[in-house]
């Protein structure tokens, strides 16, 4: 991940709130929704949320929210099936 959103990035605070838990651990349906809801709100507010969304295309990760999107979410926006570039507020 490059060094400016590792620095920068809202999310540093709270890393597990965007990954979720650990590989070893379930996470129930409606507690992962909620999880994702409020990364998705904390993304809204990212220094760094344009440079997060264009790693995170470029990466595109297996797990956790990236500006404000899921990896499923990433792959539909990245194959064409978004409309428009997301913004942060719209991702929240």
């Amino acid at each position: 991940m490059p060094r400016h959103l590792v620095e920068q990035a809202a999310c540093r605070f709270d890393p597990d709130l965007h990954t979720g838990p650990d590989a070893f651990a379930e996470e129930p349906a409606d507690a992962r929704a909620a999880r994702e809801q409020v990364a998705r709100e904390v993304c809204a507010e990212c220094p760094v949320w344009a440079s997060c969304l264009f790693y995170a295309l470029d990466a595109r990760p297996d797990t956790g929210v990236w500006a404000g999107l899921t990896p499923d979410e990433l792959a539909a926006f990245a194959g064409g099936q978004g409309a428009s570039t997301p913004t942060p507020r719209e991702a929240a």
